[in-house]
């Protein structure tokens, strides 16, 4: 790495001192904090940099490693805000699954075939830069599609969580309930109580399963359900019911079903309501088919829940199978902040104040941008009417566009663009010729 004539502090390094947490991270790479915390500390808060030769080469080839110095001067200080809110990671390992529910936020992005998955070794490499960067204080998420499944690293993911005591969640279908012998990742279990001790011994924070539609398309599904729950109360897992809108009839047949397994009320179970997540059902109201109006899509994108501070300001980071980094969970598949597979997450929350999609949704003004890149197109979508649908709508063009350009060194032409906007609307279901 060749030395630059001054050097300045990222984001990552001001992140870190906001948090306390540059002296934990400076020991964790083997650099002594006293030898370089004082300088670091003054050269946070020179707006003009320092002097390359206030460190010894070796200090500053290590710093610009650790991502802490740079050569150019960072945006400005509120551009460098976001990532003191992560509080959580979710790791989606695949968006394969033994199922295919219908309702399915992932129904368009499910790959056929055996689920390709991503390596333990990168994997926990990621965890741990969360891990030391402060962005695992709720705890890591480790979910899919379905990773309860051969070749799945999630035994290995919760068991790396638990030796660095993060806390951990993760999600199933609970297909394996009531079965075995069964085969998750690389290790063999003669039944469902033997999975459940070893999500016990791995110290899963919990287990979360889901009350939602997909029992009227798999009737036997609810009966494995309960069984699950009923082994986490008796090893004392604790667990949680995702409630996605099911019907009343499905949610009080639940309820009766768990007290009669156990004998009495549940003592481990959380119940979290839950917000549609499906952004395909959200792009039809009542049977409304209309395309896509483009003069409503910014009003609707500021009326999501989280009135698009989720994008440069997020509470959650999202990493996709394929190693892609996002911001919001409504947009599966997308990876606009970059790729975990090629970069270190530092340098990946360096770079994101200057992310075309965190610029775009921090400005909120997205009327020039629709017109551009969705407005001639808008024949291929039926209408949002779920402000998640329209900002992981509009987050995807912004994040592959703005891909797309960059390695083309040109505009996108219309070809490009409508093969864009046709991948979308059949991954993300609300394409006109799709249905619901």
């Amino acid at each position: 790495m060749t030395a630059p004539d001054r050097i300045y502090p990222t984001p990552v390094l001001w992140h870190l001192r906001q948090r306390h947490l540059l002296d934990a991270y400076l020991s964790a790479h083997g650099i002594d904090p006293a030898q370089v915390g004082a300088t670091l500390a003054q050269l946070q808060a020179a707006p003009d940099g320092a002097a390359a030769t206030d460190f010894c080469a070796q200090e500053l080839a290590d710093l610009q490693g650790l991502q802490l110095l740079g050569a150019v001067p960072p945006p400005s200080r509120s551009a460098l805000l976001p990532f003191v809110f992560v509080k959580a990671v979710n790791l989606e390992l695949t968006y394969s699954c033994n199922l295919a529910c219908s309702h399915c936020l992932q129904d368009g992005l499910r790959p056929s075939g055996p689920a390709l998955w991503p390596s333990i070794s990168t994997l926990e490499r990621v965890l741990e830069e969360a891990w030391l960067l402060g962005l695992t204080r709720t705890g890591v998420n480790i979910t899919g599609g379905e990773i309860f499944l051969a070749g799945s690293p999630v035994l290995e993911l919760l068991a790396a969580a638990a030796a660095r005591g993060i806390p951990s969640r993760s999600n199933t279908n609970a297909w394996w309930g009531g079965r075995g012998p069964i085969t998750i990742g690389a290790h063999h279990f003669s039944d469902d109580a033997a999975v459940v001790a070893a999500l016990r011994q791995r110290n899963l924070g919990r287990l979360a399963l889901s009350l939602d539609r997909r029992y009227l398309q798999y009737p036997d599904l609810l009966d494995r359900v309960i069984r699950v729950a009923t082994l986490c109360e008796r090893a004392q897992q604790p667990y949680e019911v995702v409630a996605t809108e099911p019907d009343e009839a499905t949610a009080r047949l639940a309820e009766q079903k768990l007290n009669a397994a156990l004998g009495h009320a549940p003592r481990h179970l959380r119940l979290t309501p839950m917000e549609t997540v499906d952004i395909g059902a959200a792009a039809v109201q009542d049977g409304d088919s209309r395309t896509l109006d483009p003069a409503g899509i910014a009003d609707l994108i500021h009326s999501s829940p989280c009135a698009t501070s989720g994008f440069y300001r997020p509470y959650y980071l999202h990493i996709a199978p394929d190693g892609g980094l996002r911001s919001c969970l409504y947009a599966p598949a997308a990876g606009w902040l970059g790729n975990v597979q090629q970069q270190s997450l530092a340098a990946l929350l360096n770079a994101a104040a200057c992310n075309p999609v965190v610029q775009l949704f921090a400005r909120g003004d997205f009327e020039a941008f629709i017109a551009r890149t969705l407005t001639p197109w808008r024949h291929l979508y039926r209408d949002p009417h779920h402000g998640c649908a329209a900002s992981a709508l509009v987050a995807r063009i912004a994040g592959e566009v703005e891909r797309l350009e960059c390695s083309s060194g040109r505009e996108a032409n219309e070809r490009e663009l409508e093969q864009l906007h046709r991948r979308f609307a059949a991954e993300y279901r609300f394409g006109v010729s799709s249905s619901c």
